[in-house]
């Protein structure tokens, strides 16, 4: 399976996503991030590449995290979201953030993929419920799933994919545990879209 991680504003969670889902699935993680996340095993994208390399395209399991302009796609989006078996887009719930995500639906909506979105790392259920009932109205049945904030991000920066693959096995971190446990149900309802779109 393919993921394309992908929205036109930074700051929503798209690496941290990227990571935890590439992390579930047993997916090789890939960026066109200057700055990538502290993690012990990715792919970099050099910045001047037009396309996604033909072997990084091919890749049975793969979850692709790829940050875009402001005005427009990047041209390695437009690519992956060719062969990408499902695509997510992330969002917080302020109104930028919402804005970039209607743009960045409209500009990928014709590749004809599945098309998921995020909303990533709220803590107020009011602010969640109007972005859920705005983003709703815009993408009718789109799935729209949540993850609320979490250590849990901040916690696989620091200790690795590792640690976190190994959580189940760790004593006192009952709720991270249970936080891995509501990430995986989200990352298991996606990846079954991508299986029926296929």
């Amino acid at each position: 399976m393919k993921y394309l991680v992908t929205s036109m504003k930074g700051g929503v969670g798209k690496s941290s996503i990227s990571v935890n889902l590439s992390a579930h699935t047993g997916s090789q993680y890939i960026t066109n991030d200057i700055t990538p996340p502290a993690i012990e095993d990715f792919i970099q994208i050099p910045l001047n590449k037009k396309k996604i390399p033909a072997d990084l395209a091919q890749l049975e399991n793969a979850v692709f995290d790829l940050g875009a302009l402001s005005t427009l796609l990047d041209t390695k989006i437009a690519h992956a979201a060719r062969f990408c078996d499902v695509i997510i887009i992330p969002t917080r719930t302020d109104s930028r953030s919402i804005a970039a995500t209607l743009k960045t639906y409209e500009l990928l909506q014709d590749a004809g993929k599945p098309i998921v979105i995020i909303i990533n790392h709220f803590r107020d259920q009011k602010k969640h419920e109007a972005a859920r009932d705005q983003l709703l109205s815009a993408v009718g049945r789109t799935p729209i799933y949540s993850i609320r904030e979490t250590t849990l991000f901040d916690r696989i920066s620091r200790d690795g994919i590792a640690w976190l693959l190994n959580i189940q096995n760790t004593k006192g971190l009952y709720m991270l545990q249970k936080t891995v446990q509501k990430h995986n149900a989200v990352y298991d309802r996606i990846t079954a879209i991508g299986e029926r779109g296929k």
